[in-house]
C-alpha cells in the first residue's frame, strides 16, 4: 500500500490543531459568560408594595424589588425571601424590612453572591433591579405573522407625524430613611469623669446635640489663686488639701455616614471646668490656672452595628482642657 505524502500528513495535523484551539476558545467563551447588575434604584411613585403589602413572619410589611431579567433566575437572602411572583417581563421579590444583601443565581450564567444594596430596604417601598445578560446573548424574538396592509396605507403612514423621543428619565439617588441615635456619653480624664446624653437624627447626614456634666457643683469662693496656691497679692496661705472640680458642657454639631455604617461627627458649643482649693479656715479659692470656660469643641467617630451604636472621640475647652470621650447607645 502506498503511503500518504508527507504534505498530506502535515495538512491533517494543522487542521486538527486549529479545531482543538477553536473548541478550547469556544469553551472558554461559554465559561466566561457572566451577567451583571446594570442599575438599582427606588421607585418612589410605584405604590405596588403599599396598596397590596406582603408581610413577613413578624407581621411587618415587606419591601418589593422588581427584578428585570430572565425568568430562570433564583434568589436568596440572609433574611429570606418572603414571596416571589413572576410578572410580565419582571420578577417581583418581597423582602423583609432592612434587607441589605441578595444572592442572584442562574443555571447557565453563574452567581452574583451577596449583592449589597446601597441602603437597607424600607418597608412598603418599591425598588427596581435591572440585570444585564452575558455579552453576546440575544433574547429570542417572537416572529409575528405578516399582516397585509390596507390599500393606501403607505401614503397614510407618511402623513402621521413621528413624536420626538422622550428624554431618558433621570435616575435619582436613593434617599435614605431617617435614623435616630441615643447614646450615653462618658468623658474620660484621670480623676475627673463626666457623663452625658447624645441624641442624633440623620439620613446620610444629620445633626446631634450633647449635654454632659460631672454632677458636681462649685462651692462659693472668696478670691483666686494660681497653680502654686499664691493669692493675687503674692502671699501663700495655708490649705487643708481638699479640692473640688466641676465640669459641664452643651454642644451641637453634624454627623455624617461615610462608608457602610461608619460615621464621623464634629460639634461646637460652650463648656466650663472649675477647680477650687480649700484654705485652712474653711473658705474656698478658685484656681484660675486650672479653671477653663468658653468655646468647647469635639470630634470623633461612630459605628452602627444592628441596633447598637458605639462612639469614641475627643473634647476640648479653648484647646487648653482636653478629655477623651466614649459612648454606647441605641440606633433605630
Amino acid at each position: 500500500m502506498n503511503d500518504y505524502p508527507a504534505a498530506y500528513h502535515h495538512r491533517l495535523l494543522c487542521i486538527s490543531f486549529l479545531m482543538a484551539a477553536f473548541l478550547c476558545l469556544a469553551g472558554g467563551l461559554a465559561h466566561a459568560q457572566e451577567f451583571s447588575v446594570r442599575t438599582f434604584r427606588m421607585l418612589p411613585n410605584d405604590i405596588s408594595a403599599y396598596i397590596d403589602p406582603v408581610r413577613d413572619l413578624n407581621g411587618e410589611a415587606c419591601a418589593l424589588v422588581k427584578v428585570v431579567g430572565d425568568k430562570d433566575f433564583a434568589f436568596s437572602s440572609p433574611l429570606g425571601i418572603v414571596k416571589r411572583r413572576n410578572d410580565v417581563g419582571e420578577i417581583w421579590l418581597y423582602l423583609p424590612n432592612g434587607t441589605r444583601l441578595l444572592t442572584l443565581k442562574h443555571p447557565q450564567w453563574g452567581v452574583i453572591r451577596d449583592y449589597r444594596f446601597p441602603a437597607p430596604l424600607e418597608s412598603r417601598m418599591t425598588y427596581e433591579l435591572v440585570l444585564t445578560p452575558p455579552l453576546g446573548y440575544r433574547q429570542p424574538k417572537k416572529i409575528e405573522p405578516l399582516t397585509p396592509y390596507p390599500a393606501g396605507f403607505d401614503t397614510l403612514i407618511h402623513d402621521v407625524p413621528i413624536p420626538p423621543k422622550s428624554a431618558s428619565p433621570h435616575i435619582r439617588r436613593i434617599r435614605e430613611r431617617m435614623h435616630y441615635l441615643a447614646l450615653l456619653n462618658a468623658g474620660i480624664r484621670q480623676g475627673h469623669p463626666s457623663l452625658g446624653i447624645r441624641v442624633a437624627a440623620m439620613r446620610r447626614h444629620g445633626a446631634y446635640i450633647l449635654a454632659q456634666t460631672d454632677f458636681h457643683s462649685s462651692p462659693t469662693t472668696h478670691g483666686t489663686c494660681d497653680s502654686y496656691g499664691r493669692l493675687e497679692d503674692g502671699s501663700l496661705p495655708y490649705y487643708s488639701g481638699k479640692t473640688k472640680d466641676s465640669r459641664w458642657a452643651l454642644m451641637a454639631g453634624g454627623i455624617h455616614r461615610l462608608i457602610d455604617e461608619f460615621c464621623l461627627y464634629e460639634g461646637i458649643g460652650y463648656g466650663r471646668r472649675t477647680t477650687t482649693w480649700e484654705q485652712h479656715d474653711g473658705t474656698w479659692l478658685r484656681n484660675k490656672d486650672y479653671t477653663y470656660h468658653g468655646l468647647s469643641a469635639e470630634a470623633g467617630c461612630l459605628y452602627r452595628f444592628y441596633r447598637l451604636a458605639l462612639s469614641a472621640g475627643v473634647m476640648t475647652i479653648r484647646a487648653k482642657y482636653w478629655e477623651a470621650s466614649v459612648g454606647i447607645g441605641l440606633h433605630f
